[in-house]
């Protein structure tokens, strides 16, 4: 048995006889060109204005993509170009778009972390910063129906647009990462992190 670890692989010696099944995920057609689909959807969108038309009508200038930290293998050499290419065809410039690393409660990227995940065009071309949940600025945004406290990285007063980037995977205790999980836990304060994570413990935790 094989494991991926890091870069590496990590085998496993297991006897046949330990084995109670095998399970297989479901294979899926790939895309041809998924970066080609993606200039697509961000035009064209199923069940939701395009990013050009909700840019528009927030009148943004200021614009802040939360993106995944080391830790996630999500493919930004697909993602991001599209994107970009999107957002100064709208008139965004380029010293207007802040990329924030969604460390959540983790360390933060070096430099060269942050290179290596985004390739050397990117990295020297914008400005990226590493969350900080234990920043002493972290922003107070009132309260969740949880009941628990809303802190969150105050890049946030001074950006017109929010856009969450990332990859959609099983999660442990909300069902599936990606989307909403990219502001909390991604971009919070650490003791809302702490509470919302708390939950996997409730008794009614599924």
């Amino acid at each position: 048995m094989k494991l991926k670890y890091g870069k590496e692989e990590i085998r496993l010696p297991i006897q046949d006889k330990n084995i109670i099944k095998i399970l297989n995920l479901k294979k899926q057609k790939a895309l041809l060109n998924p970066e080609k689909e993606l200039r697509e959807l961000l035009k064209n969108p199923i069940g939701c204005p395009s990013l050009r038309e909700l840019i528009f009508q927030k009148k943004a200038s200021k614009i802040l993509i939360i993106v995944n930290d080391i830790t996630r293998p999500t493919p930004y050499e697909v993602i991001l170009p599209p994107l970009l290419d999107e957002l100064h065809q709208i008139g965004i410039k380029k010293e207007n778009i802040i990329f924030i690393i969604a460390t959540g409660i983790h360390r933060s990227n070096s430099q060269k972390e942050i290179k290596e995940m985004f390739g050397e065009n990117i990295f020297s071309a914008y400005n990226f910063i590493n969350h900080n949940c234990d920043d002493l600025h972290i922003k107070d945004l009132g309260k969740l129906k949880s009941g628990n406290k809303l802190w969150v990285d105050p890049i946030v007063s001074d950006i017109d647009f929010i856009i969450t980037t990332g990859v959609i995977v099983p999660h442990y205790f909300t069902g599936f990462s990606g989307g909403r999980k990219s502001i909390l836990p991604g971009i919070c304060g650490r003791k809302t992190i702490e509470g919302n994570h708390a939950q996997m413990v409730h008794p009614n935790a599924r």
